[in-house]
């Protein structure tokens, strides 16, 4: 059975105040294909040894384009190559007791503004889609739709931070790892509910 995240999986927000110095990455292979996975630790907060997730991102083209396009967004963040500290997160999001499994928590590094429009999407009901106007009423900011759409587009955290749910009004299906994805994506999340 190739891994994939559990319907009933949690998420919890703990925001950056700056960029990670390390971002610790793997690949690994999933249901809808090879994702870069990267960790960050610690974290911010309470728990200083907390491990969390600050990158999510399908394999596009190949391995090599995908590391440099997280290179190249997280530009003061070196990233290290760690299997072991990956796969540690990577069970616990893909596998185990899935039913009583605390909330993963999701590094994220943003305005307060990209902030509130990635907590509104998490907030998101599995199988659910909204308009970026849609997503812009939700966070109560009706008239910001182009800076919703390009705190969508800035999300690190494919899945986690569901910005695949996010639909555009005329229909098309944009998404940064092409429609066809997206489509699975939605697809297999209406089918579970």
């Amino acid at each position: 059975m190739t891994m994939w995240i559990s319907q009933n999986t949690q998420v919890r927000l703990e925001p950056l105040k700056d960029p990670p110095k390390t971002i610790r990455y793997s690949f690994l292979k999933t249901k809808f294909g090879q994702m870069m996975m990267g960790v960050i630790n610690p974290i911010s907060g309470d728990s200083k040894d907390q491990v969390a997730i600050g990158v999510l991102y399908f394999v596009y083209k190949n391995n090599v384009s995908t590391y440099n396009e997280v290179q190249e967004r997280w530009p003061k963040s070196e990233l290290c190559k760690d299997d072991d500290a990956v796969k540690l997160v990577a069970d616990k999001l893909f596998g185990g007791d899935k039913e009583n499994s605390q909330a993963i928590p999701i590094a994220i590094y943003g305005t307060d503004f990209q902030l509130s429009v990635w907590r509104a999407l998490v907030d998101m009901k599995r199988g659910e889609t909204c308009t970026y106007s849609q997503l812009a009423e939700r966070i109560g900011r009706p008239t910001a739709v182009r800076a919703v759409a390009s705190a969508v587009a800035k999300n690190e955290v494919a899945i986690l931070i569901p910005c695949h749910r996010v639909v555009s009004q005329n229909g098309a299906s944009k998404y940064h790892w092409g429609a066809a994805l997206k489509q699975q994506l939605l697809a297999d999340e209406k089918s579970q509910n």
